[in-house]
């Protein structure tokens, strides 16, 4: 595991967050960085051990100094202060059978993590559902299975407590699922490789494996090109804003830093 300098860690999550001035992205060689809304400059500011896997494949900001990284089913939280980073679930101990991985990360609307988990081994080959881990009691629940005809969202979004975005990078579309039943209620479909979402102030965006960023209409899934990030390297895989949870300061009674998220809980409109 490497870490570049703690000093520019801490200045990235407390004098950066503070003015909410940046975002967060990451490589598919596990890279984060903090991105700089005005120019899209990045600045590397640590790489996350992958913990023998095949990589990270999204993030997600905790507060304070704290990352949430999703490591094809390893739920790990990275200190950006300390360096130290703790296993805090392992989604295949959630199930008896089967072989399960998942992708994505996400802010429910009732304060749960959602994922996106594709399992092999079942009767009919594999099984496809969104799913939540609640990270203050530790459970963990399936919400909804989503359309079989999809390939496995790299990551998910939910826009309201019934529906949820997939987004597929494999067919470069975002599916609109209804949480209900699991069923399509539209697809949008993009000329270009679609890895993460991003809210930012209460807009929804797309980035793109090469770094580009899109805006994104959640009724009519028309895009139009927001900028590209400068200053990375390799493949983008995924993306969280500096606000995530805004959690200012985490209790010693907390779940991996999560202490006031509680008592500061921010929804969206």
């Amino acid at each position: 595991m490497r870490l570049l300098t703690i000093g520019t860690a801490l200045a990235v999550s407390a004098t950066a967050m503070a003015q909410d001035t940046h975002f967060y992205v990451a490589d598919a060689d596990s890279r984060i960085y903090s991105v700089n809304r005005e120019t899209l400059a990045a600045t590397e500011i640590f790489q996350i051990d992958r913990n023998g896997q095949i990589g990270v494949n999204d993030i997600l900001f905790t507060g304070g100094d704290t990352m949430l990284a999703n490591i094809t089913g390893q739920l790990v939280q990275y200190d950006m202060a300390t360096g130290v980073q703790t296993t805090i679930t392992t989604i295949s101990d959630h199930y008896d059978t089967g072989l399960q991985h998942a992708w994505g990360l996400t802010r429910t609307f009732d304060d749960r993590i959602g994922i996106s988990i594709f399992e092999f081994g079942m009767p009919t080959g594999y099984r496809q559902a969104f799913a939540a881990y609640d990270p203050f009691t530790g459970e963990y629940e399936e919400i909804s299975s989503y359309p079989s005809d999809d390939a496995t969202y790299m990551d998910i979004h939910q826009i309201s407590p019934n529906t949820m975005l997939g987004l597929n990078w494999v067919y470069g579309h975002v599916s609109y699922v209804d949480l209900n039943d699991g069923s399509l209620i539209d697809r949008f479909e993009f000329d270009f490789d679609p890895v993460s979402f991003l809210e930012l102030d209460g807009e929804l965006l797309i980035l793109d494996d090469r770094a580009r960023i899109y805006t994104f209409d959640v009724l009519t899934g028309e895009t139009e090109s927001y900028g590209s990030i400068e200053g990375v390297h390799g493949i983008m895989i995924g993306a969280t804003s500096s606000v995530a949870f805004r959690i200012p300061a985490p209790t010693t009674t907390a779940v991996f830093g999560f202490g006031a998220l509680l008592a500061t809980r921010r929804r969206r409109s």
